[in-house]
Parts: structure tokens; C-alpha cells; sequence
């Protein structure tokens, strides 16, 4: 009995110790990529169900306004005109969110970090600090919907002539535009980025089909086209897999 008391308390002995530590740092090094993909995975589809509210939103608004879309914006205060009738305050109602003026006046913008259909848990910016003078985007309307020099003016839903492939709404650059094309889009998951498209879906596009010319690293022939050329060499050619611009010369087209 003795023996087998002595054996039951007999503790690790030093090197026994050395190899269990070891043996869980591996464990733990192996989880941590795993672990750290999971979060990544988790992030980019809070932001795709993000991006599909907006995806309503844009719906229901362009189904009231005789299928115009709306006003991208200007920097400045989402509370001052002309900004009073962009799509940051004119979406939100349709989907049960309060307009982004109401939200800077009852001093709760949006800020990273915050659970938000106007935030991208993947976001990293951590130098902006939103105020009425100059709020903080995550998500944007695409530059393209308007009419080149008439920014004013939207295109109708009803000209677009692939709306399966032509983006309307993207996730912004963490700044304070509250619009984005083609040079400047970027890629905050996996190397891509969440769209919603002209049809109302929304999905992960890899970031060499949707780049132009601006875009760092941006790839031939994506890479050689400017964000604003809608011509059949440019937006519309024909190895282009998405489309800014609505229809072929869009950007110098009348309404």
C-alpha cells in the first residue's frame, strides 16, 4: 500500500515538464492560423450581411423614385445640403436605421469596432475619428451612378444593361468619401471585396476582377483601364468580368 501511495503522489519530473510545455506550445501555434482564419471568415460575413441590407435598401428607394438612384454624397456634414438627400440618409429609413445625420447630431456615429450595418468588422483604420464636419465611412455608393460632370444626376436602374454584373454599392476606404470607384475599392477580405450589384444581390468579388488603373498591384488589362473610360475599350470591353459604369459611354450619356 505504501508503494502505491508513493506512486500517486510522485510528481512530473523536470524533463516530463519541458515536454508537456512544448508539446502544448505546438498545439497552440497549429489552432492559432486556424483560429485567426475562423475570426476572418466570421468578420467578412457580418460585412456581407451588411452589404445585403443595403442591397434592400437601394431596392426599395430606387422602386420609389421612378428607378433613379440616389445622391452619392459630398465630404462635409451628412447634415448639410446637398448631403440631406444622399444615400446615407435616405437609405437608412427603409431598412429600420436611423439616417447618419440623426446618429452624428444624437452624437453616436458609427466607429470602428461598433456592431453596425454602417461598419466592416474587418475595417483597420484606427487614426479616424468621426465628427459632424467629417463623418467615417466604411461602405460607399459607386461614383459611376451619376452622370460624369452632373454629380447630381442619377443613372435609371432601368439603362443598366447588365445589372448582374455592374456595381452599384461597395465597401468604402475608411475615410470621410462616402463614394468609391474603381481605382480605389478596396480589398479587406481574402483579396477581395463585398459588392451589391445592380439586380439587388450581393457578393465577394476578388480584387483583380473589380481594380482600374490606380489601384496598387492592380493587373493587365484591368490595370490599364481608368476607372472613368465606360467606353468598348475601357469599362466595356469585353474581358472586363464586372462593370462600374451602366451601359456602353455612360460616363458621357444623357439620363
Amino acid at each position: 500500500m505504501k508503494e502505491r501511495a508513493d506512486i500517486k503522489t510522485r510528481g512530473f519530473t523536470f524533463m516530463e515538464l519541458l515536454v508537456a510545455v512544448s508539446v502544448g506550445t505546438m498545439l497552440v501555434g497549429a489552432m492559432l492560423p486556424a483560429l485567426n482564419t475562423a475570426q476572418d471568415t466570421m468578420k467578412a460575413a457580418v460585412c456581407l450581411g451588411n452589404m445585403h441590407q443595403w442591397g434592400v435598401a437601394i431596392d426599395l428607394y430606387v422602386a420609389d423614385q421612378r428607378d433613379y438612384y440616389p445622391y452619392d454624397g459630398d465630404t462635409g456634414s451628412p447634415c448639410d445640403s446637398p448631403n440631406t438627400n444622399a444615400w446615407f440618409n435616405l437609405l437608412p429609413p427603409y431598412i429600420n436605421q436611423p439616417k447618419l445625420c440623426d446618429l452624428y447630431l444624437a452624437n453616436t456615429p458609427p466607429r470602428l469596432g461598433m456592431k453596425s450595418i454602417w461598419i466592416c468588422p474587418s475595417a483597420t483604420n484606427t487614426t479616424v475619428s468621426p465628427t459632424l464636419a467629417s463623418p467615417y465611412f466604411n461602405y460607399a455608393l459607386s461614383a459611376c451612378l451619376h452622370e460624369e460632370g452632373l454629380t447630381r444626376v442619377g443613372f435609371r436602374r432601368s439603362r443598366m444593361a447588365k445589372p448582374a454584373t455592374t456595381i452599384i454599392f461597395c465597401e468604402g476606404t475608411e475615410d470621410n468619401f462616402s463614394e468609391t470607384e474603381g481605382r480605389d475599392a478596396p480589398a479587406r477580405h481574402s483579396g477581395g471585396s463585398h459588392f451589391v450589384m445592380g439586380d439587388g444581390h450581393a457578393e465577394w468579388i476578388a480584387f483583380t476582377n473589380f481594380c482600374r488603373s490606380g489601384n496598387a498591384g492592380c493587373p493587365a488589362p484591368l490595370g490599364n483601364i481608368q476607372w472613368d473610360s465606360s467606353y468598348s475599350g475601357g469599362d466595356w470591353a469585353k474581358y472586363v468580368p464586372y462593370h462600374w459604369w451602366f451601359f456602353l459611354d455612360a460616363n458621357t450619356s444623357s439620363n
